[in-house]
């Protein structure tokens, strides 16, 4: 006799968040309070890449035991590991939350919904995102050029041209404070239209970490789907740059893995789009 599987339930919003010994109870009493704030059907994903630090089951299951949690042996990547968490769930929207961050809106996952549904063409929006001291963290810039790791990292440039191609990069000359289009927007949190992700295919998962959101954003742009800043949302964000620790650029490449990592990333971008325009 033949077996059909059975159908995976429909939901307005899954929201997919990766570990990786980091895990933060108040991002999980801020899943808790989303859940229970807004009127859209949501399922909550945790996909945890072998955490020693704690046990992911146990933790997520004290905040929201209804949650679906993968256990990975090993880890094997940021994008790997939220389309992993993706193919879990049937949904209109997927929302990708990092595991550092705090929610205290609880309308936040309507406020990207509806502007989802009545912006045409929308791919993907974003919240405005703070550190938790109501700073701004300018999470929303335009696409890098080849250097700009460079001029981030090094003197090789005067620090006129570095200044300035910083603030451009960053948007700067951007108030942050009105709805808008942008290149992309960083990965730690933002809302994809779930079709638009399966034909794209989800993250490319050759990057482990660091412009895996970059690539998505730009795949998103190709089509036609542009990505938007939505600042009437907000999340707070616990952001550190593990990538910059050491002194002295050499010195952060030889015994940095991170920064290591952040610049395979960069070659493996540049060298798919170069000479690609939207």
């Amino acid at each position: 006799m033949e077996v059909t599987a059975p159908q995976k339930e429909h939901v307005d919003i899954a929201i997919v968040t990766v570990t990786a010994d980091r895990l933060d109870e108040a991002c999980l009493a801020s899943v808790r309070r989303l859940i229970d704030a807004t009127p859209l059907t949501v399922k909550f994903v945790l996909v945890d890449n072998d955490s020693t630090a704690f046990n992911a089951h146990a933790l997520v299951n004290r905040f929201v035991p209804e949650a679906i949690v993968i256990l990975r042996d090993r880890n094997v990547g940021f994008g790997r590991s939220c389309n992993r968490g993706a193919r879990e769930v049937d949904a209109d929207y997927y929302f990708f939350l990092n595991p550092d961050t705090r929610v205290d809106d609880g309308e936040l996952l309507l406020k990207l919904a509806v502007f989802m549904k009545s912006t045409p063409r929308v791919g993907i929006a974003a919240p405005k995102i703070l550190y938790p001291d109501e700073r701004l963290q300018e999470t929303c810039r335009r696409f890098p050029a080849w250097f700009t790791p460079i001029a981030q990292r090094t003197s090789l440039m005067s620090p006129k041209k570095i200044t300035a191609h910083r603030a451009a990069f960053l948007m700067e000359d951007f108030g942050h404070h009105k709805p808008r289009m942008v290149d992309w927007v960083q990965g730690s949190a933002f809302m994809m239209d779930a079709a638009l992700f399966h034909e794209i295919g989800g993250f490319d998962d050759r990057y482990f970490l660091y412009y895996e959101d970059v690539d998505l954003c730009r795949s998103a742009w190709v089509r036609g789907r542009p990505v938007y800043y939505v600042p009437a949302a907000v999340l707070y964000h616990a952001y550190g740059k593990a990538s910059a620790a050491g002194t002295g650029t050499w010195n952060r490449l030889l015994r940095n893995r991170t920064t290591r990592i952040h610049i395979e990333s960069w070659l493996k971008y540049t060298l798919k789009w170069l000479g690609q325009k939207i």
